[in-house]
């Protein structure tokens, strides 16, 4: 008994000094310090140092400490020659010359109509300066980033931005990169769409309320940032009764032995199931037979599994404290911010209601699924061309995520097949799953 409980405490006690804003501050402050007075000894040296920089800046709180590091952070890529960076020392996935996590969404019709590829994942990106023409490929693609967390400040980032030779549409992580983005390079022309703005709402098949057999339901990999700990901490003070289901993978060294071993911290091993490597199949069934799905992150990026779950038709239970894209889809209709004080009681009270939302209904007249932001995204691309002088003859064709973007339609994904053939050998990169 004593060990589990020096177990629970050391797990509360990191969680706990993990956000607490002050100490985070404090960090990041004297993170800053640190390495502004670095000298490095070479481009890839001075990349490294961009990258510790940009932990310092996604953990400042206060604005004149995050503008101080994004000043430095600026001159110091405006003082680095990128082209001699050694790339794969920076980020051990750069090595690939396969951006399996892109898309083309339109072929390249002519010099006077540009195609456009979709490309989502930081490390991702970096793929694309492997390119034996940068340039050409810029000439012919409007390229589009999805980024995957917020505060974006990332040395992916600053790279692309430095080095791509033409301006860069750029999806969000939270409603703040609207202004942040911007501010860290001129290049990118923003777009208010999300990761999570790509659900195909056709796969989920909503189940009816007295049908549905599981109480709650938490879709999230294994990352100490998931927060398992508030969920199991909550257990504590709820019915035995509730079948509460998590499905996720391994995340960062955390397996499903880790979640099994906190879970025993709080004595609750025992009354949740935890599936691993489960079916895109299952994990839409699961989320549909589920009273309600919830999220216990205090900060990540958009967060996909808000969106899937209320095309499932299941309300979502969200922090109301947490800086997570998604939050912007919970209302009245759709689930409820959370407060972690009072966890327990609040889950209680939101099973008891789950019954009177109705998000499936809400996210479709919202029109935030594939087709409805696929038409954004073909509106500001659209937009701008013909601003620049471009034509267009040709729409975006509708994509999705499960998990990796790709074409929804058959003949759309046929159509693109000579474009794939044509980038990889002009440029000796391909673009799409392996």
């Amino acid at each position: 008994m004593a060990m589990t409980y020096l177990r629970r405490c050391g797990i509360e006690i990191a969680d706990h000094l993990r956000y607490n804003v002050a100490l985070r501050e404090l960090v990041a402050r004297l993170r800053f310090e640190r390495h502004r007075r670095r000298r490095p000894i070479d481009e890839t040296d001075a990349v490294k140092t961009i990258a510790r920089l940009c932990v310092s800046a996604r953990g400042a709180h206060d604005q004149s400490l995050l503008l101080t590091i994004e000043d430095e952070i600026r001159g110091r890529i405006a003082t680095t020659d990128l082209s001699h960076v050694d790339w794969a020392d920076i980020e051990p996935r750069f090595g690939k010359g396969q951006v399996n996590k892109g898309v083309i969404l339109k072929p390249w019709i002519g010099p006077h109509e540009r195609g456009v590829v979709f490309v989502s994942f930081e490390y991702q990106w970096l793929r694309l300066l492997r390119m034996r023409n940068l340039y050409e490929f810029a000439q012919r693609y409007a390229l589009v980033l999805s980024p995957s967390w917020s505060p974006p400040h990332s040395v992916h980032l600053y790279a692309i931005a430095a080095q791509y030779p033409a301006p860069i549409f750029s999806l969000i992580s939270n409603a703040n990169d609207l202004r942040i983005i911007p501010r860290l390079s001129p290049k990118f022309v923003m777009v208010p769409l999300y990761a999570s703005n790509w659900v195909h709402a056709e796969l989920y098949s909503p189940v009816p309320y007295p049908r549905k057999d599981i109480d709650i339901v938490m879709l999230a990999n294994f990352g100490i940032y998931k927060r398992h700990l508030a969920l199991f901490r909550a257990l504590r003070r709820l019915p035995r009764s509730l079948r509460v289901v998590l499905i996720g993978r391994a995340d960062s060294g955390r397996t499903r032995d880790t979640i099994m071993r906190e879970a025993a911290a709080y004595g609750v091993a025992d009354r949740i199931e935890v599936r691993v490597g489960v079916s895109d199949e299952e994990v839409a069934q699961s989320l549909a037979r589920s009273r309600i799905s919830i999220i216990l992150s205090k900060r990540e990026g958009s967060c996909v599994a808000v969106v899937e779950s209320l095309f499932a038709d299941t309300p979502v239970g969200v922090l109301d404290d947490a800086e997570i894209g998604s939050k912007v889809f919970i209302n009245s209709a759709t689930g409820r911010l959370l407060k972690e004080k009072n966890l327990a009681s609040e889950l209680m009270d939101f099973l008891e209601h789950a019954a009177e939302y109705h998000p499936r209904q809400w996210a479709l007249e919202s029109k935030i699924d594939c087709y409805g932001s696929t038409e954004v995204l073909n509106r500001y691309i659209r937009d701008e061309m013909l601003a620049s002088g471009q034509e267009w003859t040709r729409d975006i064709a509708v994509h999705h995520w499960r998990p990796n973007p790709e074409l929804l339609f058959p003949q759309d994904k046929e159509s693109m097949h000579e474009s794939c053939a044509d980038i990889e050998q002009r440029f000796g990169i391909a673009i799409g799953p392996v």
